[in-house]
């Protein structure tokens, strides 16, 4: 099953991470690229909020978006772009390495750690 990972702090993120095929890292950030490796990795986004109103309209502020997902499609290696801070004038942007694992072998390595009953 895949997981929605929230990197939460760019500052506190580290240069690389492994994700498993199937999960979705959402960042808060303004925007981001695929720079390589856009078989393993795919972008959506960026985004902006938006919610149900009662009577089933959609309603999202003005403003720029604030959120990009990154989701793992299959198992290889990927470098994405997040840019963050102000869109309009002081952006700032960070890359990371992405290694997609494929499911299975992220299963069979966690039944192999469990200790025995």
């Amino acid at each position: 099953m895949g997981r929605l990972i929230e990197l939460q702090d760019m500052r506190t993120c580290p240069a690389s991470l492994t994700l498993r095929s199937g999960d979705v890292l959402l960042v808060h950030a303004p925007g981001g690229h695929v720079r390589s490796g856009s078989e393993v990795v795919e972008i959506l986004g960026p985004l902006v909020p938006a919610v149900l109103g009662l009577d089933g309209s959609i309603l999202s502020p003005v403003g720029p978006p604030n959120t990009v997902l990154f989701r793992a499609l299959q198992p290889g290696r990927a470098r994405i772009e997040i840019v963050t801070g102000d869109p309009f004038h002081k952006v700032r942007k960070t890359e990371l390495g992405i290694t997609v694992e494929d499911v299975d072998s992220e299963s069979d390595s966690e039944a192999e750690s469990e200790p025995e009953a």
